[in-house]
């Protein structure tokens, strides 16, 4: 498998940025913060997902990485990655890893090489699997694939217990609902009953109602129909005549403002329209403006003319703006402090190594003083205290007592020797374990001083660049003091640039004349011909002239305005004569009408109000006269629906039918309360409730079969439980065998181990349960790798990943290497990255470092298949 090419669209500090791969060995160099530990994430992240949250981008809500992958079997594989909602598949299976040994094995973090002691439970199950696959237990795996559970008669007796049970919650359901619409079905026919009397003893009312009005209007009227009004008659249309034209006689308005006769005054005084421009002309206005423009132009460069004068040459002046620095000063404050800071924490760093040194001597010390145990010494003395004891014992029995007292103080210290000579075991494990506890202390002492001496050379080296910066500044100041000028860089560069704005300053000059001529001759186009006033006075005057034509053009603009306002008043004057001569009219006829119904009166609401007196009167007599009027004609309408005698017939077959109705509601009195709106529904529930009687399923039909499906499950599930408990004996005893890939790990690290150690170890041993790695000097001394340095232990776990990834994947794994030499001198660096261009012959690898040398060999060594990228910081 190799990765052709990593985007990272939205990871940690990169967004939209593409990293291309080499087939063989591929170099990311770079300085800190130039994102190297972010694109080693990201490629990590597209292959198996899971990044680290740190990792997370630093604008917006997007976490997305692509990547193009080609397998050795030709096919290309296209990864996009949303790592908010990870879905897509874990690549590093395609060879034979997942995500935990991928990790563990071809994926190297930065500084942390040795983490994979801390994986190796997790790898030791992948091992297994690994080794299961690759065929090294082939009996086993043969019966297992033989030993099959009934999957599918599990499933289908599950799927016909579902179903079973479905049934039943149907059938159950079913009768429930079959319940509750008969339930539903008699409300409604109770409504239905209930609202057929309520609406027939509505009707009777109507009926009886009807009857007792006829009854009522034949005593009114008998045959004869009401006398009408026809009196008056001539005189309501008088005085509606009249009232119509009252209302109709407009009001005459009074007029205010001028009359007519002063707008035709005003009309007359007003001036003729000018000739000439009423405004400034476009072309002039530009023209003027080209050459405002000009003028400010030219004053503003005026004021930016280079002083003071000098006689130094430009490319001295320019020379002495490239060396200022005033900024300098304060770097150099700012190394110094760092300096002193670093210098102090490699002081505490030495001194705190040296006296951890000092611990673990004196500890190592203290164990060797410590006298080993000897064990057999101490069962010898024990045995002979019992043996003499007995024989004492003996001689107290035949009565030799002092012999016996003799023997068994003997005995007595025999076996006080026996028990002291075990008193310093303890002592000295605990010795051993605290000179083990010192020795670690020390070495972690030491990686910390390794770290503060490297601070402190970086910042000694900050502090000589800020000083020569303040060095080369400090000259070029004294260098300016000697010719006269300030030591202002903007100062410097406008004295060496003299020439040019003269050059520019002449240039602008010219530009002023020329737009000059030009207004002068647009003016004179316009009668403006002054040559002893200057331009901006011309323009001034020019434009005064424009103002007072523009006023009196506006003034003879109102004379068509003042022409219609004219127009306007004599019509208005017209209209208010027609309306007072139409008022005086209807007033005349409101007099006549006042007169002719028998009042009196001259203001116009004097009249109105006696009109309004007699309409009342006459509205009271057509009210009780259109009272009679319908009176009779409901008589008639009664009259043509039948007589008396007919409706009293009607109403009695009413009755009767209103009696069965009331019958027929008594069968649903256990019914209350019923809702009145399901009686419209009633004969649609009734054949819902019969249709549903006939499909009703069978509850204790669906109970039984739901107790057979049940039956037949168990009897299933007790064979697959047997079948899987086979399988878990099988697998235990394949996995037995998979300790053998410890040999083939050993032996790939024969073969790496003397080229990176530069011949100091020759061989290596590794524990298949833990991984723990043991290497063998050239003088045939074995150590335990974790306790060598920390260089030479991470070049042996580095040797140790490569060689699982090579054993466990199916085909050639990358590796992505991050920092992996930082630990290693410059002989080691150049060896382990000799093997590792060895290694990328048959495998891609992609190393991250930050290191110089690292960068000079990737320069010197690299091939065709190979590719060097060198990453600049990112933006903060």
């Amino acid at each position: 498998m190799k990765i052709e090419s990593v985007t990272a669209h939205a990871f940690g500090p990169l967004h939209d940025r593409t990293l291309p791969l080499a087939p063989g060995l591929t170099v990311v160099s770079g300085v800190n913060e130039s994102a190297k530990s972010s694109w080693h994430a990201a490629i990590r992240a597209a292959l198996c997902g899971e990044p680290s949250a740190r990792h997370r981008p630093w604008q917006g809500e997007s976490w997305r990485v692509t990547a193009m992958v080609s397998l050795a079997s030709g096919e290309v594989v296209a990864v996009d990655r949303d790592l908010n909602d990870d879905s897509a598949p874990d690549v590093a299976r395609r060879v034979g890893l997942d995500r935990t040994s991928f990790a563990a094995t071809a994926c190297v973090d930065q500084a942390q090489l040795l983490t994979v002691l801390d994986a190796a439970d997790g790898l030791q199950e992948h091992l297994r699997r690994a080794a299961a696959t690759a065929g090294t237990d082939g009996t086993v795996e043969q019966a297992l694939k033989r030993l099959n559970a009934p999957v599918d008669a599990l499933r289908e007796a599950r799927n016909r217990l579902r179903e079973a049970e479905t049934d039943l919650g149907v059938a159950r359901r079913e009768h429930v609902r079959y319940l509750e619409l008969s339930a539903r079905a008699r409300l409604a026919a109770a409504a239905r009953a209930r609202l057929a009397v309520q609406e027939h003893a509505a009707s009777m009312e109507a009926l009886s109602a009807r009857v007792a009005r006829l009854t009522e209007l034949q005593k009114r009227f008998g045959d004869s129909p009401p006398s009408g009004l026809a009196a008056q008659e001539e005189l309501t249309h008088v005085v509606n005549r009249a009232l119509a034209a009252w209302r109709a006689a407009p009001t005459p308005r009074v007029l205010t403002g001028p009359s007519a006769a002063t707008l035709e005054g005003e009309l007359e005084a007003l001036p003729e329209f000018p000739v000439g421009e009423t405004a400034v002309d476009d072309e002039l206005r530009v023209v003027a403006t080209a050459y405002e423009t000009a003028a400010a132009v030219a004053a503003a460069h005026n004021e930016r003319r280079p002083s003071p004068p000098t006689t130094a040459e430009p490319s001295v002046l320019r020379g002495l703006a490239t060396r200022l620095d005033p900024a300098a000063g304060g770097r150099l404050t700012t190394a110094s402090i760092e300096v002193d800071t670093a210098r102090q924490i490699q002081d505490e760093a030495a001194a705190h190594a040296a006296r951890s040194q000092v611990e673990a001597d004196v500890a190592a010390a203290r164990v060797h003083e410590i006298a080993v145990p000897n064990p057999f010494l101490r069962n010898a003395l024990l045995a002979l205290s019992c043996l003499t004891s007995v024989v004492g014992l003996l001689l107290f029995v035949v009565g030799q007592q002092l012999p016996a007292v003799g023997v068994l103080v003997a005995a007595l210290v025999a076996g006080v020797g026996g028990v002291l000579s075990r008193g310093n075991a303890a002592q000295r494990n605990a010795a051993v374990a605290f000179a083990a506890e010192r020795a670690a202390a020390a070495t972690d002492a030491r990686a910390v001083l390794f770290a503060a001496d490297r601070a402190l050379a970086e910042a000694e080296g900050q502090r000589a660049v800020a000083s020569e910066a303040v060095r080369v500044h400090d000259e070029a100041a004294a260098q300016c003091a000697a010719l006269g000028i300030p030591a202002d860089r903007e100062t410097l560069w406008r004295l060496a640039n003299r020439a040019a704005w003269e050059a520019e300053h002449a240039d602008l000059v010219s530009e002023v004349a020329r737009t000059e001529k030009a207004v002068r001759v647009e003016l004179a186009a316009r009668g403006k011909v002054e040559a002893g006033m200057s331009v901006p006075d011309l323009l001034v005057d020019y434009e005064t002239d424009c103002k007072v034509r523009a006023r009196q053009a506006l003034m003879a603009a109102q004379r068509p305005l003042l022409a219609q306002a004219l127009e306007d008043r004599r019509l208005a004057e017209s209209t208010v004569a027609e309306a007072t001569v139409a008022h005086t009219r209807a007033l005349a006829l409101l007099r006549h009408a006042v007169t002719a119904i028998g009042g009196t009166g001259e203001r116009p609401e004097d009249l109105l109000r006696a009109i309004a007196e007699w309409q009342r009167g006459w509205d009271r007599m057509l009210r009780e006269a259109e009272e009679e009027r319908n009176a009779w004609a409901e008589l008639q309408n009664l009259l043509a629906e039948g007589t008396v005698n007919d409706l009293e017939t009607t109403l009695s077959a009413a009755q009767t039918e209103h009696a069965a109705l009331i019958e027929t509601a008594a069968r649903y009195a256990a019914c209350d309360p019923v809702d009145p709106t399901l009686a419209p529904a009633a004969d649609a529930l009734a054949a819902t409730v019969a249709e549903l009687a006939r499909k009703l399923p069978s509850v204790p039909d669906a109970e039984e079969a739901v107790q057979a499906a049940a039956a037949v499950l168990t009897e299933v599930t007790a064979e697959v439980e047997a079948i899987d408990l086979a399988s878990r004996y099988l697998t235990a005893a394949r996995e037995k065998v998979h300790s053998t890939i410890a040999p083939a790990l050993e032996t790939t690290l024969r073969t790496w181990l003397p080229l990176v150690t530069d011949g100091r170890y020759v061989d290596a041993a590794v524990d298949p349960q833990s991984l723990t790695v043991r290497v063998c000097s050239s003088s045939e001394t074995w150590h335990q790798a974790s306790r060598l340095s920390l260089g030479t232990a991470e070049q042996i776990y580095l040797l140790l990943r490569v060689a699982l990834a090579q054993h466990l994947a199916t085909e050639p794994c990358p590796l992505l290497l991050d920092d992996v030499t930082v630990q290693a001198d410059d002989a080691r660096t150049r060896a382990v990255l000799d093997l590792l261009l060895r290694l990328s012959e048959d495998r891609q690898i992609v190393l991250f470092a930050q290191e110089t040398a690292v960068l000079e060999w990737a320069r010197e060594r690299l091939g065709e298949r190979d590719v060097l990228h060198q990453l600049t910081p990112v933006a903060a």
